[in-house]
């Protein structure tokens, strides 16, 4: 192989669609269905598009922890410079493996392995490294939007109307999952 070829490995990395051959599979973790009434820890996942969805989310995930349950919420932004507009957690470019641009930091690495009952999936395209965290997650229950390209990740399917936006997905999730008031099981 010519110098030029082996320079060139290492400065471009491989895009994702060839990255996600390569993965391992996910590990074997015993998924179910849950929904509110059976779950205490909950996880969202979803992108930064604009501080309006930010706003949507962190709302959710206020509402959600006002009726008793805990929940976490990890933003992915797309740029390659810090964002100091976002007020979530959440990981940008930084922290994708240069090879094959999936999620490496100590942040998607605690949400993949942190044992959720319920992983709220809140994107609606095709984000590789989002992707990866859902398929990769320890949780009970990955939802997600039916969407042909992404149904792998996901255990639950929710319908998404012709309108793509994450107001009316967490208004479906709701309807479907029966977000109630947390009650603890008896022991």
């Amino acid at each position: 192989m010519s110098l030029f070829k082996k320079i060139q490995e290492k400065i471009i990395p491989v895009s994702t669609n060839e990255a996600a051959v390569i993965l391992s599979s996910p590990p074997n973790i015993n998924r179910e269905f849950v929904n509110f009434k059976s779950a205490y820890r909950i996880g969202i996942l979803s992108n930064y598009s604009d501080p309006t969805s930010q706003e949507i989310i962190s709302n959710y995930k206020k509402q959600i922890e006002s009726l008793g349950f805990e929940c976490e919420v990890l933003l992915f932004v797309d740029k390659k410079e810090k964002d100091h507009n976002v007020f979530l957690q959440y990981y940008n470019w930084e922290d994708l493996d240069r090879k094959y641009m999936l999620p490496y930091s100590p942040k998607t690495d605690r949400f993949i392995f942190k044992k959720y009952d319920l992983l709220l999936n809140l994107y609606l395209q095709p984000i590789p490294s989002l992707l990866h965290i859902s398929k990769m997650s320890h949780a009970k229950c990955r939802v997600g939007p039916y969407i042909d390209s992404m149904k792998d990740s996901f255990d639950l399917l929710i319908p998404k109307n012709n309108v793509e936006d994450i107001e009316q997905l967490i208004k479906n999730i709701n309807e479907i999952l029966i977000l109630n008031k947390y009650e603890r099981k008896e022991v």
